[in-house]
């Protein structure tokens, strides 16, 4: 998987090896969340979706935009509740633009496993009807 930086120069972009480093050093405190964007919109669309998320995030929250769109934000304290916050906090706006029917949200803890908690955080993503949050650990 490459990790371009080409859909922003925000500060808080970071790639994947970034991504899991931040994680390895939150540990227990933190999670994942993951925004998947539903198959059916076209590749070229997704970066839209990407960057919609990392203007909802906060600049304390690391975020990497993966190959296919998918977003995945590092939430560095407060486990699966300030996780399950912040997918609330994109999935509200992202029903104001009435494109919450096309993204799904999951939220991993990261524990003892900072690499694994990105395939949590999609498999809870994907676990769950469009517009909703998924949970794992």
């Amino acid at each position: 998987m490459s990790e371009p930086r080409t859909l922003s120069l925000l500060p808080w972009q970071v790639t994947l090896a970034e991504f899991t480093q931040k994680a390895a050093e939150v540990k227990d405190q933190g999670a994942c969340c993951a925004f998947v964007v539903d198959p059916s919109i076209p590749q070229a669309a997704r970066g839209g979706y990407a960057s919609l998320v990392m203007a909802y995030s906060r600049a304390d929250e690391p975020v990497c935009v993966l190959d296919d769109g998918a977003a995945l934000v590092l939430v560095g304290d407060g486990g699966i509740a300030s996780g399950k916050a912040l997918a609330e906090r994109v999935l509200v706006q992202m029903r104001r633009l009435a494109l919450d029917l096309t993204l799904t949200a999951g939220v991993a803890l990261i524990g003892d496993d900072p690499s694994g908690v990105v395939t949590a955080a999609r498999a809870a993503a994907t676990s769950v009807p469009a517009g909703h949050i998924g949970t794992a650990g």
